[in-house]
C-alpha cells in the first residue's frame, strides 16, 4: 500500500463513521413529570396545548401545569418543538411573542440544563418537561416518548420507571 492509500482508507472510514452519526443523532424524547402526578397518558394534542402555554391544567386531574423547557440552544429543545409543534425557533419566537403580548396566558419557566430540568421535575407534582430519552432518570416518572427519527428502528417501550407510550 502506498503512503497516499494508506492515509485515505482510515480518513474515508472516518467519514462514513461520521456520517452515520450525524445521521442517528436525534434521540427519542421523554416526556416526564413527578412521579406522583396522577396523570396516566397524554395525547400530543393536549402537549402542544402545554407548551404553547393554551392548557394550564392537566386533562383528567385538573391540577395546575408547571411546564418547563429547556435553553434554545439546546438540540433536544429544537427536536422536541420541531416533533411536537412543527415550529423552528424563529417561528416559536414570533408565537410567543405575540402570545405573551396578547396576555392570554403564560409560557413554560426555563431550566438551564438537563440535569435542572430533571432535578425540578422530581421536586414539583405540577412540573412537565422534556428531555432526551437516554437521560431518562429514577427521580421522574416518564409520561409518554417521542420518536425524532421515524426511520429508526423502535426503542423499547419499557422506561425506567414502568411503561411509557410511544409515539411514532
Amino acid at each position: 500500500m502506498t503512503g497516499h492509500t494508506a492515509r485515505t482508507v482510515p480518513l474515508l472510514i472516518l467519514l462514513a463513521l461520521l456520517q452515520l452519526w450525524s445521521g442517528s443523532a436525534r434521540a427519542d424524547i421523554a416526556i416526564i413529570v413527578h412521579p406522583q402526578n396522577p396523570l396516566t397518558n397524554l395525547t400530543e394534542e393536549d402537549l402542544k396545548k402545554i407548551f404553547l402555554g393554551r392548557l394550564p391544567l392537566f386533562p383528567q386531574t385538573g391540577q395546575e401545569i408547571h411546564p418547563l423547557d429547556l435553553p434554545e440552544e439546546h438540540t433536544t429543545f429544537a427536536d422536541f418543538y420541531r416533533r411536537v409543534l412543527q415550529l423552528d425557533g424563529t417561528k416559536l419566537k414570533r408565537y410567543r411573542a405575540y402570545y405573551l403580548f396578547s396576555g392570554r396566558g403564560r409560557l413554560p419557566a426555563g431550566a438551564n440544563s438537563v440535569v435542572e430540568m430533571i432535578r425540578k421535575v422530581s421536586e414539583d407534582t405540577a412540573a412537565i418537561g422534556y428531555v432526551d430519552a437516554a437521560h431518562v432518570s429514577d427521580k421522574t416518572r416518564t409520561l409518554l416518548i417521542l420518536r425524532t427519527n421515524p426511520e429508526a428502528p423502535r426503542p423499547d417501550t419499557q422506561a425506567r420507571q414502568g411503561k411509557a407510550a410511544t409515539t411514532p
